[in-house]
């Protein structure tokens, strides 16, 4: 859980669009955010529930980034149990690079 927690500080500051910015190209920003992802697919496969997961947001503030951490929970969730991490990171990079996720 800690580390689900600060998956989503880490999402906070990525998220941030100045910050974005710094990468080299969309394609350095998918690989970052599907990194910052990570632990929330992993909650799925772990069998957290969406509802604990989500009690985590309760401190989040910013519009944004809250957007971002219900679209990625949202995803998450929406896979059938067995399905990997890894199919999951690939499928979530593949939603960011054509903009429909992770969106600015």
């Amino acid at each position: 859980m800690i580390r689900f927690f600060g998956a989503l500080s880490a999402l906070l500051v990525l998220q941030h669009p100045a910050l974005a910015q710094g990468f080299t190209d969309y394609g350095a920003y998918c690989d970052a955010m599907v990194q910052v992802a990570s632990p929330t697919l992993q909650a799925r496969v772990s069998g957290i529930s969406k509802v604990e997961a989500e009690s985590l947001m309760s401190g989040m503030t910013d519009p944004q980034a809250i957007r971002m951490v219900k679209d990625v929970l949202d995803f998450a969730y929406s896979k059938p149990i067995g399905t990997t991490v890894d199919v999951m990171r690939s499928e979530l990079k593949e939603l960011c690079l054509h903009n429909k996720i992770f969106v600015q």
